[in-house]
């Protein structure tokens, strides 16, 4: 037993002093990877501070910062987050006394500006009391709770008036502008002091 005990006792020895001499060259190398570590954090950092901020549009809003970009025309509305695109099938059927027009379909978009800009506007209306930026509709996704406890989900049409000149009129009332008010079926808009009216039906 103290054969064996002194045996390992010299081989531990001579060990240990191995391992001290492993161990320092390890902690030489750990420190020196620290440092680099730290001097390309300080290099990636200056990089970050010369970047400047970008303001670019995101997401659904792009397409537009694209037209304003390339034109220099901003949009009087932003899109708000409960934005949704219409599975039913709502459209505008334009009316003038009698006589009516082809119908404008409302379909794979959530928003559509009315108004006499052509570059712009997704429903022209070429009257002289129009303004370029007049009206927009929007479809917005609704959510209720009902007496189950259930959250149901509606889109649901709205029109808001672009605080343009002559107004936009509901069903023969002005709107406020800048606000925005529902629409139901049947409904009819006008813009302006055009004699054109506007039915909106969903089918």
């Amino acid at each position: 037993m103290g054969k064996h005990k002194q045996r390992s006792t010299s081989g531990s020895s001579s060990n240990r002093k191995k391992h001290k001499k492993k161990h320092h060259h390890s902690k030489k190398e750990v420190k020196q990877e620290h440092v680099k570590k730290e001097e390309c954090l300080q290099a990636q950092q200056q990089e970050i501070i010369k970047e400047k901020p970008s303001f670019e549009a995101s997401g659904i809003l792009a397409q537009y910062a694209e037209n304003a970009l390339g034109n220099g025309k901003v949009l009087k509305f932003t899109i708000p987050f409960d934005a949704q695109i219409p599975i039913a099938n709502w459209q505008l059927f334009p009316f003038k006394g009698t006589q009516s027009y082809p119908s404008i379909s409302l379909k794979g978009k959530s928003v559509f500006l009315i108004g006499k800009d052509k570059e712009i506007v997704d429903i022209l209306i070429e009257n002289i009391s129009v303004s370029k930026q007049h009206c927009v509709i929007q479809f917005r996704e609704i959510k209720k709770v009902n007496s189950q406890g259930e959250v149901l989900s509606y889109i649901k049409p709205y029109a808001m008036d672009l605080e343009s000149t002559n107004g936009t009129y509901l069903n023969d009332q002005q709107l406020e502008p800048a606000r925005y008010y529902e629409l139901l079926e049947d409904d009819v808009l006008r813009f302006g002091k055009s004699d054109r009216e506007y039915v909106l039906i969903k089918s």
